[in-house]
């Protein structure tokens, strides 16, 4: 019963990679439903021991209580999350975008984040010549809400230099190493070994920064427990995001570190060290931008936009995009269903909360200064 789901899931938004590959499926605690999945002109499954003409690009190995939970929450999971680590997480070996690309098959939108979208294609304007800036420097804390009222309103990314005081935007890499070298970040997806701040750190050094692709890089993991109050963002209410993801790795020359997508929620990017690209396109061209179908609370592409096939996306010539370059200290605010995608120019450490539509409104009206009382407004500060 459960193959027949899991393929039936598969199938509903397959769209087959330029070459047949193969990805296996180990259920560690259940090997009857352990699975070769061929992927060519259409899925097609067989048992792990049955003969087979290709040889697994990637191995996803997962326990039968986490697949059942994926299947019975599609609109919902997240290999990352602490949820699906609390009932045993995911280990990935072999190609990692082809293991991405088939889980993400198994997800689902919900009704709200169709709206979601939906409401951010209405707002949004077609395409943008620059990405509107304010420096918090030249403002108050009636600016700042303003500024994000706005932007949130008309569905427009909005760049805030020098928004970020935390003290670890001076940090150099042998600070980090120092003071934080053995707080571990997330469990490696391939190893299923725990990996520390040093242990990334390490890579960089194993590494150059011409070399292709980004072989160290977190991938958003979560951010480690003792770090979320001490990376609260500025002048804005905790409760109005969600746990915080972390982006660490290495500088990446000409690949992306982050591919193509939309998130749906409000993100709010905090970049602390090195400095990063992010071009962006408007929630009007999901069409150009190839995005897929099945997704949940992030929207991915199948165009690499750093190097777009155009054989095989055509349309992605038609794509109008805009680009801004995140120094240390800066935030960028990304609206619900902007496509974004990201170069790292240095090795980068970055910060991301997300908010939805209605929590983000609702809280911005409750907690926006008036500039009768400003002296009063509270900021977020710390030493250390």
């Amino acid at each position: 019963m459960m193959n027949a789901l899991l393929h039936a899931r598969l199938a509903e938004h397959y769209l087959a990679p330029p070459q047949t590959v193969a990805v296996d499926l180990i259920v560690s605690d259940c090997a009857d439903e352990s699975r070769r999945f061929v992927l060519g002109p259409m899925i097609e499954s067989t048992p792990i021991a049955a003969r087979n003409p290709y040889c697994a690009a990637a191995r996803i190995t997962l326990n039968r209580t986490l697949l059942s939970a994926m299947l019975d929450d599609p609109t919902d999971f997240d290999p990352r999350s602490a949820a699906a680590m609390a009932l045993g997480g995911v280990r990935i070996e072999g190609s990692a975008r082809l293991a991405a690309y088939w889980l993400q098959l198994l997800k689902r939108p919900s009704a709200a984040g169709r709206a979601a979208l939906e409401r951010a294609r209405r707002r949004a304007p077609a395409s943008l010549d620059d990405v509107p800036t304010l420096r918090a420097s030249d403002g108050d804390a009636h600016d700042l809400y303003a500024a994000l009222a706005d932007t949130l309103d008309t569905c427009v990314p909005l760049l805030l230099r020098d928004m970020i005081d935390w003290p670890e935007v001076a940090w150099t890499l042998d600070d980090w190493r120092a003071h934080e070298g053995a707080t571990v970040l997330r469990v490696d997806p391939s190893s299923g070994g725990a990996q520390s701040v040093a242990d990334f750190i390490d890579g960089f050094a194993a590494h150059h920064a011409s070399d292709a692709g980004a072989a160290t890089y977190t991938e958003g993991c979560l951010l480690p427990p003792a770090w979320e109050a001490r990376f609260s963002l500025p002048m804005l209410p905790a409760r109005l995001f969600g746990a915080g993801q972390l982006w660490f790795g290495r500088a990446s020359a000409a690949a992306l570190v982050t591919r193509l997508h939309c998130d749906l929620a409000n993100s709010f990017l905090a970049q602390i060290h090195g400095r990063k690209r992010v071009r962006l396109y408007s929630p009007r061209q999901e069409n150009t931008v190839y995005a897929l179908d099945a997704f949940n609370t992030y929207r991915p592409c199948r165009v690499d936009a750093a190097v777009p096939d155009l054989t095989r996306f055509p349309r992605f010539a038609d794509a109008q995009s805009v680009d801004v370059v995140l120094e240390p200290g800066d935030l960028l605010v990304i609206p619900t269903g902007w496509f974004h995608c990201v170069w790292a120019l240095d090795h980068v450490l970055s910060i991301s909360r997300f908010a939805d539509d209605a929590t983000t409104a609702a809280l911005l009206r409750e907690a926006a200064p008036s500039r009768t009382n400003l002296s009063n407004t509270a900021t977020t500060s710390r030493t250390g």
